[in-house]
């Protein structure tokens, strides 16, 4: 199934969507509640069928995403070995170990320096790589790295970048088995199994009709699509940990929150930025709040400083967080073409969004592009401070409003969409806004992925008539904009509700007041 029939296919099911959501916001009466059920079920089916490209699964029909694996699982595998730097240079040299007629690619990422350079220039990396294994360990992953034909594209990738400790808790899988067509199966299980299980603990915790929403934000989703990372390893961890640290505030297991949220910041940094506005709420509402803020951070200590530990052991000792320190900010201080947030539109040139700066070799080398961002950036600097402080106010002001936990935490959606730019895949966090008021959210929500999937075909028809070239600002500054729209309509509507609460509570105590005024005159 190509992209454009894709994106064809989701418009179709979202207009569906919309229309079932409709008729299941009317359908209000208790009688009916059995109707319901049946119309949230249907939502349910239509997202999990959604994520699953209706059974088309990758655009090219396959399954697992091998590319993917080959970086999380050789990665994670031989960690000890290959460390941030040393997946591209070892797998050169068993490529033409195993192949004496093997032709290495033109370019390849140096993955210590993040630059695109002649493959030449790697040999004395590849030297240095190699001397790392014992040759038991070295004839193990020449056969797991040759195994499976990859394009020489991937060579221009990123490389393997989670921390040690996801290193760790990966390793607790691949160390043990070869890098096979089984096991790539077996691997690319995990996340279904983890999916699964969030649905269900959303179910028992909040209710068919927010699992029918969460299903339609995640299956429907542009940034969740089966395309980026759907039949990879453990690639949703992170994801369902959030959304299960939503589940157990909402059950009052605040000890367990605080670890699941940890789990998620240890394993992919970005979810720190959750803390701002439960912090903030801690400190608003501290009188009422100090015992379970002191659980909250108990549970996220004690996780933290096991995942560190657990980090140190993946087999590269303590320095493997200094290293991953390194990478991640080396990886942090450029923009990449397919990041979202706050930052994206504000820092796109015309120029970029024409494809201009494109090199025409390949997609993967944007050194043009990272230039022109940053000095676009530079330019709008003092409007970018002023909407991320705009934001960040907003979300606060919830925090003082709003009497719900879950909502509070899950306003931090918008915090880490100004503090930081992830890759396109990583926001499909922004389901975590279906929990709180599912069925207008997901309306919202899917109004803004259905013009998602629309400008995304939109930018394949202009490049593929040569009115531009193929680039990714064209294509997310648009999706920017509409994830932040939906995110702000999610806010809006949350801040009009926590009003309403606090001047019922305040309509309350008025009341009681004059009760007990009536009662003192009474006694008189």
């Amino acid at each position: 199934m190509s992209e454009p029939k894709e994106a064809l296919l989701k418009v179709v099911a979202i207009v569906a969507s919309l229309f079932v959501l409709w008729a299941l916001q009317r359908v209000r009466s208790a009688q009916r509640e059995p109707r319901r059920a049946q119309l949230s079920c249907c939502l349910v089916a239509i997202g999990a069928l959604g994520y699953l490209n209706f059974g088309g699964l990758h655009t090219d029909g396959t399954a697992f995403h091998i590319w993917d694996q080959f970086h999380y699982v050789l990665g994670s595998k031989y960690f000890p070995e290959l460390g941030y730097d040393g997946i591209y240079a070892a797998t050169l040299d068993a490529l033409e170990e195993k192949d004496p007629e093997f032709v290495p690619p033109a370019r390849v990422r140096d993955l210590k320096t993040n630059e695109v350079i002649p493959t030449a220039q790697l040999a004395d990396l590849q030297r240095d790589v190699r001397m790392r294994f014992s040759d038991a360990r070295w004839a193990a992953f020449r056969d797991d790295a040759t195994h499976f034909r990859i394009r020489s594209d991937i060579f221009l990738d990123h490389g393997y970048n989670p921390t040690p400790a996801h290193v760790a808790v990966e390793r607790m899988f691949t160390a043990w088995f070869p890098f096979r067509r089984l096991t790539v199966a077996v691997y690319a299980s995990l996340d279904f199994f983890l999916l699964a299980f969030a649905g269900l603990v959303i179910y028992r915790v909040f209710g068919l009709e927010v699992l029918a929403a969460v299903s339609l934000s995640f299956g429907l989703g542009y940034c969740s699509r089966y395309f980026w990372i759907g039949g990879a390893f453990l690639r949703q961890d992170v994801l369902v940990s959030l959304l299960l640290c939503a589940a157990a505030l909402a059950r009052g297991r605040i000890k367990l929150a605080g670890a699941l949220l940890a789990y998620a910041a240890c394993c992919r940094v970005f979810p720190v930025f959750m803390l701002v506005p439960l912090a903030a709420f801690a400190l608003f509402h501290w009188r009422e709040e100090k015992g379970r803020a002191g659980q909250f951070a108990l549970g996220f200590a004690a996780s933290a400083v096991t995942l560190i530990v657990l980090g140190c052991l993946a087999g590269r000792g303590p320095q493997a967080w200094l290293e991953s320190i390194e990478r991640l900010s080396l990886l942090g201080s450029v923009m990449g073409p397919n990041a979202v947030g706050l930052r994206v539109p504000l820092s796109a040139s015309l120029a970029n969004m024409r494809g201009d700066l494109v090199d025409p070799t390949s997609l993967y080398v944007y050194t043009r592009i990272a230039v022109d961002v940053a000095q676009t950036e530079r330019e709008h600097l003092w409007l970018i401070i002023l909407a991320s402080g705009a934001l960040i106010a907003a979300c606060l002001r919830l925090a003082w409003k709003s009497q719900d936990l879950v909502t509070v935490y899950v306003s931090g959606v918008l915090v880490i969409m100004v503090a930081t730019t992830p890759g396109c895949y990583y926001a499909s966090f922004f389901v975590l806004l279906a929990l709180v008021n599912p069925l207008r959210t997901a309306t919202s929500f899917l109004l803004a992925n259905l013009f998602m999937y629309l400008a995304a075909v939109a930018v394949l028809m202009l490049a593929r008539h040569g009115i531009i070239q193929l680039n990714g600002a064209a294509l997310y500054v648009p999706v920017s904009i509409l994830l932040l729209v939906a995110a702000l309509e999610w806010l809006r509507t949350c801040l009009r509700m926590a009003a309403s609460q606090s001047d019922q509570g305040l309509d309350a105590d008025e009341r009681l007041d004059a009760l007990s005024a009536v009662g003192a005159d009474i006694r008189r």
